[in-house]
């Protein structure tokens, strides 16, 4: 299919998504979260994938990069505008060690197994899937949380402590993440030229800085609404476009970027409104394009996302544990914690496709291990997403803080 029919198609598809609303309280739970995790846009983008009607074939994907890249790059841009200093300040100094800990936790387990299980089955090097895939499992939602939240109206410190761990967990994931393609970045350095893994990640953090110091540089003059759209979205595709071709993350480069708006720019409260603007039709146009790449390419895929699952809730449930000592003096955080942050959402599947996206080109003999990776992280996350707002709902009733009558 002509890619500028794809692009259409998929913008289309984003914005009439969008538009469609599924908080109606008369749908029952269980198909509620469904929708609201996107299910059937994942559905309609592995139809349209190569295993159906070949709309969006590999190759068209691949050509779909700079629209994938100002996609990435916009959630990147997006989740870095949350750490802002002034808006962190508002909570508790430990909620914000709790958040890294209980992910830092979760990575460190969920690699371990990882390792592990493929040390001892197979006798190929997979590291770096390895990270990824731990890196993803780093992710929690807070879209599930709200689901909840709205349904029940809970209200309390348990809930608004989930909210934040939720919102603010994956920084460690983006920054792993960032760390294994600075590492990956080096490896293909030819002519006897080699960097060190950390000069490469150092590099993507002044790229990041760079074009957060551009935009300020460039909004000395507050443009108009249109103008600052424009803006935002040549900056971006620049940004996300320059970490594509250096095979580094595009994720974790837009996201310094929105660190340094969030915390400099007096317009951040205007850029995190146009960017949240088209942070659904994004999400949705990922979820298509998720769907298209799957490949269920081996028998393997099966064992590894019920591994996968099993490893991240044991993992999101110890990490709880563990970073609940910080949780500041009249708190009573429940042990079972870790396991509303069950639930992965948009965000891990936007780092799996960046992982692909820049593997597969780059690294053609682990092509195999990467698609078996992408299907075990996207059909994970949907179970994550489908089994994780019960889960949150259960500690949230241990907590206090929720009254089934209510729904």
């Amino acid at each position: 299919m002509n890619p500028i029919l794809t692009v259409l198609l998929l913008a289309l598809i984003g914005l009439l998504g969008a538009e469609l609303t599924f908080s109606q309280r008369q749908v029952p739970l269980g198909p509620r979260i469904f929708i609201a995790i996107g299910g059937p846009f994942l559905f309609l983008g592995f139809a349209l994938g190569p295993h159906v009607a070949q709309v969006l074939s590999r190759e068209t994907v691949v050509l779909l990069n700079p629209l994938l890249a100002l996609g990435l790059g916009w959630v990147g841009v997006l989740f870095g505008l949350q750490l802002d200093r002034d808006h962190l300040r508002q909570f508790p100094k430990g909620y914000l060690a709790l958040t890294w800990l209980q992910a830092a936790t979760a990575f460190a387990i969920v690699f371990a197994i990882a390792y592990l299980l493929t040390d001892a089955w197979l006798a190929v090097n997979f590291e770096a899937v390895l990270v990824a895939a731990a890196a993803t499992a780093c992710v929690s939602t807070p879209a599930a949380i709200a689901l909840i939240s709205n349904t029940y109206m809970t209200r309390g410190r348990i809930t608004r402590l989930l909210f934040y761990v939720a919102s603010l967990d994956a920084s460690v994931g983006i920054i792993v993440l960032g760390l294994t393609h600075a590492a990956h970045r080096g490896e293909l350095i030819g002519d006897g030229v080699t960097l060190p893994v950390f000069e490469w990640f150092a590099f993507s953090i002044l790229l990041g800085i760079f074009f957060g110091v551009l935009f300020l540089s460039l909004t000395r003059v507050r443009p108009r609404n249109q103008e600052l759209m424009l803006l935002l979205i040549g900056l971006v595709l620049f940004a996300a476009g320059t970490a594509f071709y250096l095979s580094l993350s595009p994720l974790f480069i837009c996201m310094v970027t929105g660190i340094v708006i969030g915390n400099l720019s007096p317009m951040r409260r205007r850029v995190y409104a146009a960017l949240s603007q088209w942070e659904k039709p994004i999400y949705i146009m990922m979820l298509v394009v998720a769907g298209a790449l799957l490949q269920f390419s081996s028998w393997w895929i099966i064992p590894l996302v019920i591994a996968y699952v099993a490893a991240r809730i044991l993992a999101k449930w110890a990490g709880g544990v563990l970073a609940s000592r910080f949780v500041p003096a009249g708190v009573d955080v429940p042990r079972r914690f870790g396991l509303a942050l069950t639930p992965q959402g948009g965000l891990s599947l936007a780092m799996a496709i960046s992982f692909v996206l820049i593997y597969v080109p780059t690294v053609p003999e682990l092509s195999s291990a990467v698609n078996v990776f992408f299907a075990t992280v996207v059909v994970a996350v949907g179970i994550s997403d489908l089994m994780g707002p019960f889960l949150v709902r259960d500690v949230l009733e241990r907590a206090g803080e929720l009254d089934r009558q209510a729904a």
